[in-house]
């Protein structure tokens, strides 16, 4: 927890007092009380060897539990990941130098930690002001800071090519990050903080990290900018958390020329995924499911609460969102989803999976494909690729105990497949709500122009896909369509191809935890990542 300043709320004693250390707040709060004490006197850098009094008593008792603690890690333990996942046996390509890229990587994302651009209220302009003076001494760059609104804008940094022959390519990140709770947090979010092999801070791979590693390495062509055939543009943008309004579209309707040359986009969204010790796949977005809301309300008569009524608003409000919290729109596979588990296959472990994921890339007939879905479906990841999702998120009625409301309402979070019309969408979704008194509409206007999948046969694919085989020759590269929503479906939009990658290799606990608490990075994947994206870019651009 950040800083002192709510001891009493957490039953700790006051400042300068001693006391008994709180069992639930050690972060051990299953061991005993003696366990504890011997913690205190293990590890004197815990908060219970200041707290706590300890007799001569309880020091005997300490004194057969001490070497085994001695022999434990501390407090806050299983933060060691597994060096081998990050061992890269190919030779470091030239110009790199593994080690001081690493350590400029996490330099610069811990300056950028500790830049709160919390949307809202964003506050991006001072991270773009952070890299103005990053990349204020190289030779050959031009940087453009865009303000979209007060406090808010979007960074621009082109790296001219002494003679080029190509389009410019981008790597983009965004440097907005979703709020965080500093209670509910174990480290303050906003200082980073190194635990085991851990670097924690909101933004750690959720944008901050790839910016940071996007950095360095534009830091690193520019040293060789004789040698580039294209420009590189250097872009971190505003506001990308709330749907970008304020960040990349606003730079596409007024600043356009800065970016609409480029042949392609470097962006977030991929993950490169962990497990059984090893990079196991690499999955490369090529497209995103399109986001939309739909709000449901539910009207009837209001009453007293001593009288039920058979047409209560909020009943007919639940009934509804169940109905359609149980429906399972029907399958519908594109070339990205049916290749990405044709080739996810190769690594499942599982048999009766692995026979779905070969069956469902193949399948033709629409009974083959339901039978094959069915065995995806159980895991939620697979079930949100293979159909559109309807996720309830809000619930709101009532303002009384004892009174029966005239009206109820409700939001479904929807992402709908790109060949899909959301329209047709929210009309199933009030047939299968199957309420005369609940409505289901769509809130905003449709998407009329949905962005075409990137293609795999550009250059900037086939380098990512290069470089993920040098650094992890045993792990499956993939398209993957991504269940969430990027900038990307700007620039896709605009016309240029776009591909994804979260380009530090992350077992599932660690991937969840982006946009929740205790968000982290292990730092070994800090100069992974740095090097992926070097070999990437460097690929392409020369």
């Amino acid at each position: 927890m950040a800083g002192g300043s709510n001891r009493e709320g957490k039953g700790l004693p006051p400042e300068g007092e001693t006391g008994t250390f709180p069992l639930q707040v050690c972060e051990w709060d299953r061991l005993s009380y003696y366990f504890v004490l011997a913690g205190a006197v293990a590890h004197p850098e815990t908060p219970a060897c200041h707290l706590m009094p300890i007799s001569p008593t309880h020091l005997i008792r300490c004194a057969v539990l001490v070497p085994i603690l001695l022999l434990s890690p501390p407090p806050g333990s299983g933060q060691e990941v597994d060096p081998q996942v990050y061992r890269v046996d190919a030779p470091a390509p030239e110009g790199l130098d593994r080690e001081a890229a690493a350590r400029e990587t996490r330099a610069i994302l811990e300056d950028l930690i500790r830049i709160d651009t919390q949307n809202p209220p964003g506050n991006e302009l001072a991270a773009a002001r952070y890299f103005e003076e990053l990349f204020g001494d190289l030779e050959g760059v031009e940087v453009h800071i865009h303000e979209t609104a007060p406090e808010r804008a979007n960074f621009v940094a082109r790296l001219s090519a002494e003679s080029p022959t190509r389009a410019p390519v981008i790597v983009m990140g965004h440097m907005d990050v979703v709020g965080a709770d500093p209670e509910a947090w174990t480290t303050p979010p906003f200082e980073p903080t190194e635990r085991g092999d851990y670097l924690y801070g909101r933004g750690t791979i959720d944008d901050k990290g790839m910016l940071a590693a996007a950095a360095v390495v534009f830091r690193l062509l520019a040293r060789d900018r004789a040698a580039l055939q294209r420009d590189v543009i250097f872009l971190a943008t505003a506001d990308e958390e709330t749907g970008g309004a304020e960040g990349i579209w606003a730079l596409l309707e007024e600043r356009p020329e800065l970016i609409d040359d480029a042949e392609f986009v470097l962006n977030e969204g991929g993950r490169i995924r962990v497990g059984d010790g090893r990079v196991r796949t690499v999955n490369i977005q090529t497209v995103e499911k399109v986001p939309y809301n739909v709000r449901v309300r539910a009207s009837g008569v209001s009453g007293h609460g001593s009288v039920p009524l058979p047409d209560n608003a909020l009943a007919a409000l639940a009934r509804a969102v169940n109905r359609v919290h149980e429906w399972r729109p029907p399958v519908r596979l594109n070339e990205t989803t049916r290749l990405y588990f044709e080739r996810l296959a190769e690594v499942e472990e599982d048999p009766d999976v692995r026979a779905a994921m070969e069956g469902i890339s193949s399948a033709t007939d629409p009974q083959e494909v339901d039978r094959h879905a069915r065995v995806l479906q159980e895991d939620p990841l697979h079930n949100a690729i293979l159909r559109t999702g309807a996720s309830l998120t809000m619930i709101e009625g009532g303002f009384r105990s004892n009174v029966i409301p005239s009206e109820g309402e409700a939001t479904f979070n929807v992402r709908i497949l790109p060949e899909e019309d959301i329209r047709e969408v929210v009309t199933e979704m009030q047939r299968i709500g199957g309420e005369p008194s609940v409505t289901f509409e769509l809130v905003g206007d449709p998407v009329e122009d949905v962005p075409e999948t990137s293609p795999v046969d550009t250059d900037l694919f086939r380098a990512m896909q290069t470089a993920a085989e040098i650094m992890a020759p045993d792990a499956v590269v993939m398209p993957f369509m991504s269940t969430g929503a990027t900038d990307a479906q700007a620039t896709r939009g605009a016309g240029i191809p776009t591909y994804g990658i979260l380009p530090f290799p992350l077992v599932m606990e660690d991937e969840l935890r982006m946009h929740g608490d205790d968000e982290r990075v292990p730092i070994p994947a800090l100069g992974w990542a740095t090097e992926y994206i070097y070999r990437v870019l460097g690929e392409v651009a020369r």
